[in-house]
């Protein structure tokens, strides 16, 4: 027994270090397990249920639906002008006043014959039923009244419009032409003596890509910003979707007129609209981030890391609503399952039947 004793003894620091050892080389073993265990590429996120707004985005420019720009339709010195910049009129208000002697001269002498060729209008009346007059005669008379009385009308027009006046109610936009200067109608440009703009309404001429045109539909709700209001919500509804084409750099976009609402008079013409045009909502619907989906010919696929599993799988799914950043999964997921967004500029991994697009190959499973 002493012998056996003093064996153990002799082997007992022996025996240590090797069940020493033996443990180091287990933690060791697991160490090596866990750092070469494949990893899932990407970050995981867990598909939810939510609500998703589908809008289409575009741009565009505020203006008044009724601007006028008023012009003089005679050639005059401009006497006087009653309005200035920023004034509220009412429609038929004066506005500016032309010098009229030239045509209360041309009224006068147009009066002189007017009433000359009536008076010999009415004596080959008689003439003609007492037999003196022929025919012929009357109706050069009648002719020559109806010239003069022509002449007579246009130079009183002429004389009303050294007058002009508002066409419309609204607020008089920019400063009006000085008095002083001499305008003339012209034929192909005008020249302008000042605008009026009914601002109480307004419109948007939105641009909007050939691609989300066919979601545009009348009476469509909007939203929009504007800069000076950046924190503010205006609303408005589509009213004309347009079919001329608008080609920029390549682009073809089409108008789409926005009626604007605008009650606390805030908005002002040649503002910049950042337009949101609402096409659908959805709500408790499960949702995932548009860049989980990758498409090949013509199907969809998003990374599932299941319970248990190292490496993703391809899971075949249909979508429905989208938004800039989310999209509406139909099929193929249920909510709380793990989906692995590709690493940035490492792509989701190669899909089924296609390409690789990243470091890692992952299995297809069928859409549940």
């Amino acid at each position: 027994m002493q012998m056996i004793l003093k064996n153990l003894k002799k082997y007992t620091w022996a025996l240590l270090l090797m069940l020493v050892c033996l443990v180091g080389a287990y933690y060791a073993y697991g160490y090596y397990q866990q750092q070469n265990k494949p990893k899932p590429v990407g970050r995981q996120i867990k598909a939810e249920k939510g609500s998703i707004v589908s809008i289409v985005s575009a741009t565009g420019t505020i203006s008044p639906v009724d601007n006028i720009n008023v012009s003089s339709k005679i050639t005059g010195l401009i006497t006087e002008v009653k309005v200035i910049e920023n004034q509220q009129v009412s429609a038929n208000d004066i506005l500016v006043v032309l010098d009229d002697s030239k045509y209360r001269a041309q009224l006068a002498q147009a009066g002189a014959r007017l009433a000359n060729a009536e008076a010999n209008f009415v004596r080959a009346s008689k003439m003609n039923q007492a037999g003196g007059y022929s025919h012929q005669q009357l109706d050069a008379a009648k002719m020559d009244y109806a010239v003069a009385k022509a002449s007579y009308d246009d130079a009183s027009s002429n004389l009303q419009d050294t007058v002009i006046r508002a066409p419309i109610a609204g607020m008089v936009i920019g400063k009006p032409i000085p008095a002083g200067q001499t305008v003339s109608p012209g034929i192909s440009n005008p020249m302008v003596l000042l605008t009026i703009a009914d601002m109480a309404k307004m419109q948007i001429e939105a641009l909007v890509d050939e691609s989300d045109i066919g979601k545009i539909k009348l009476n469509q709700k909007v939203s929009f910003t504007v800069d000076a209001y950046p924190e503010k919500n205006f609303s408005g509804k589509v009213v004309i979707i347009s079919n001329k084409a608008n080609v920029q750099q390549n682009v073809v976009y089409y108008a789409v007129m926005i009626d604007v609402d605008s009650p606390e008079g805030l908005l002002k013409p040649t503002m910049t609209a950042r337009v949101s045009l609402l096409i659908g909502e959805r709500n408790n619907v499960i949702v995932v981030p548009t860049l989980a989906i990758r498409d090949n010919r013509g199907q969809r696929f998003v990374q599932v890391l299941r319970k248990g599993q190292s490496e993703p799988e391809a899971v075949k799914i249909t979508t429905g609503m989208s938004s800039e950043d989310r999209i509406e999964v139909t099929s193929g997921l249920s909510e709380g399952d793990t989906v692995v967004l590709p690493q940035s500029g490492a792509g989701a991994g190669r899909i089924p039947g296609g390409g690789a697009t990243g470091t890692n190959m992952f299995r297809q499973t069928p859409a549940r």
